[in-house]
């Protein structure tokens, strides 16, 4: 057998085997790798939407702070709709 020793013929079938077993297994090694990162970029994009949109909506569900107005007998609330008709109305334009 060409000088080949038992334990050089076990070692040369032992490597075969596994590098089948690789062959095999690398498929679904990939399928799940892919599913991960895929998994993983979704969590990350979800929580980047997420703090946006509640960073966003914390900052704009404020109407006024208080209104300045040195007529008395007046509501506030009448000055902030009468600002925020002006702004909206300079936005049309």
């Amino acid at each position: 057998m060409n000088n080949m020793t038992f334990d050089s013929i076990w070692e040369k079938e032992e490597r075969q085997g596994l590098q089948q077993r690789l062959r095999q297994d690398y498929p679904a090694w990939v399928r799940r790798r892919r599913q991960r990162r895929t998994a993983l970029a979704t969590i990350t994009v979800l929580a980047v939407a997420g703090f946006s949109f509640f960073n966003f909506q914390s900052s704009t569900s404020k109407d006024y702070d208080y209104v300045a107005c040195n007529r008395s007998g007046i509501a506030e609330g009448h000055w902030a709709d009468v600002a925020a008709n002006i702004l909206i109305m300079n936005s049309e334009i």
